[in-house]
């Protein structure tokens, strides 16, 4: 009975992302330079250029 109850445990822990939707023991991925420059530039684009009209 007891080996019934841990093979349970184990499997649900094995299977809890695609059980539940939410990881255990995941951990969340690096991010790369060119991904960081990525966003960087994302960011910045967001923004827009500002670009200041002279009076004449």
């Amino acid at each position: 009975m007891e080996f019934a109850i841990i093979l349970l445990l184990v499997f649900i822990v094995w299977t809890n992302e695609k059980l539940f939707g939410s990881p255990i023991f995941k951990e969340a991925p690096k991010k790369t330079p060119e991904d960081k420059f990525a966003d960087a530039i994302k960011d910045y684009l967001k923004e827009g250029i500002q670009v200041k009209l002279k009076d004449k």
